[in-house]
């Protein structure tokens, strides 16, 4: 056989779970779920109708992937991993979950669900929500850093939480 004389007749194809990517990624890279959109510059509603291609409005002492540092894994999960972050310039911590984006429908919307509930929640009894980013595969979610654990670490510790205790939880959360 010459050299250079072999020609296969090679024909490539996605698998087909890679096509269905398209239906919440855009060309540009940016996660989306109906009106929801997230990228590497942050998270915006998008009313229908709009045009997609408009900036991002960046509240002003906005976060960005790039002004965190990583000090830990804190926690891990079903969905990914809690890590301890610090911002560079203010020094502030906070908790990145960062979760691997499964292109299930199912997980999809799950984690669109907790990008609208975090968005449009503002109560003092609940983790604040500071700012997400879709960049490199991955949802990034910065939420207040909580020092103390989560009430299900607590729980672990103290193995039994008396009622009035509960009742006082349980009120605080729902308001």
């Amino acid at each position: 056989m010459r050299r250079g004389g072999f020609k296969p007749n090679l024909t490539l194809a996605l698998p087909s779970h890679e096509a269905s990517i398209s239906q919440f990624l855009t060309q540009s890279g940016t996660f989306k779920d109906g009106d929801l959109l997230v990228n590497k510059d942050g998270l915006r509603i998008v009313p229908d109708g709009k045009e997609e291609g408009q900036p991002l409005i960046k509240p002003a002492g906005s976060l960005s992937l790039d002004d965190i540092d990583v000090i830990k894994v804190i926690g891990k999960g079903n969905g990914g991993i809690v890590q301890l972050v610090r911002h560079k310039w203010s020094g502030q911590f906070f908790a990145l979950k960062v979760i691997e984006l499964n292109i299930q429908d199912n997980v999809r919307r799950l984690i669109a669900q907790e990008l609208r509930i975090n968005l449009s929640t503002q109560c003092n009894y609940v983790v604040v929500f500071y700012q997400c980013f879709y960049y490199n595969g991955a949802i990034s979610i910065v939420l207040e850093y909580m020092d103390g654990g989560s009430l299900g670490d607590f729980l672990k510790l103290v193995k039994t939480i008396p009622e009035p205790y509960l009742a006082a939880i349980c009120k605080q959360a729902s308001v």
